[in-house]
């Protein structure tokens, strides 16, 4: 009698061990994916701002017959924020890779080009690239046939010394609450302020033999300075804001000949 009741509590306690053990594990996995679910909010968190540009159809015929198949490839241009990392640079080919493929499982070569200002796009990347393919690089038949990616691997190439090119392209952009291109046009402007006034006193005063020296200096000085007050009123920018932009373009040599 007391064997039954040991062996009915002893069943009952690994039952109850078994119970807990499945419960555990349970948590386990739904703490894994919760940790997944998670990993994936954060990266896409941390991704910087980026927009579309433009797709290129690149795509060519795996051997130079009619009947070989396709490899379909396709270059990508993107937009980034200059405020981009190495590690979001990363992020984001993954993320964009992740995408082109689940929307077109059949694309074989992918390559894409990320650039700081839309005015570059023309040219090669100033951020980074990628490509997405082969490790060996090349696309064979049975690859384009067969969709199969067990080779594929994506490389990232990144622009050297791309933190302080970026810094640098960003301090130029706006200073002085003025964009990089509008200072060197205002600077232009101010610099031609002394040109525009010898040439209008010039048909004022024409040069004699008695020509006053002290009378034309001084007119060109306030002629000139009429015109530096034109140019303030124009940008709405104070004689603080333009001596700098004096400075500034005097320095990076921005005279306009």
């Amino acid at each position: 009698m007391k064997k039954v009741i040991y062996l009915g509590i002893l069943i009952s306690f690994l039952s109850c061990k078994k119970a807990e053990h499945s419960l555990v594990e349970d948590n386990l996995l739904e703490d894994t994916q919760k940790s997944e679910v998670q990993l994936e909010t954060q990266a896409e968190y941390q991704l910087p701002e980026y927009s579309f540009i433009t797709k290129n159809d690149i795509s060519f015929r795996t051997e130079a017959v009619v009947e070989a198949p396709v490899n379909k490839r396709f270059s990508y241009k993107f937009l980034v924020s200059n405020k981009i990392t190495r590690e979001q640079i990363k992020l984001l080919f993954s993320k964009l890779i992740k995408e082109i493929t689940s929307e077109d499982k059949d694309i074989d070569d992918i390559t894409i080009w990320l650039y700081s200002d839309k005015e570059l796009v023309e040219g090669t990347y100033d951020v980074a690239m990628a490509t997405w393919g082969p490790e060996d690089g090349e696309v064979t038949k049975n690859i384009a046939v067969s969709n199969n990616r067990e080779s594929y691997k994506l490389e990232i190439t990144i622009s050297d010394n791309l933190e302080e090119y970026l810094k640098n392209k960003s301090e130029k952009k706006v200073s002085l609450g003025l964009t990089y291109d509008l200072r060197k046009n205002i600077y232009q402007e101010l610099a031609n302020t002394e040109t525009r006034a010898r040439a209008k006193l010039d048909k004022i005063y024409p040069y004699t033999a008695n020509f006053d020296t002290d009378n034309y200096a001084n007119k060109l000085d306030e002629l000139t300075k009429k015109y530096e007050k034109e140019i303030s009123k124009k940008y709405k920018i104070d004689t603080k804001t333009m001596n700098e932009i004096y400075e500034e373009g005097d320095k990076n040599g921005w005279y306009n000949y």
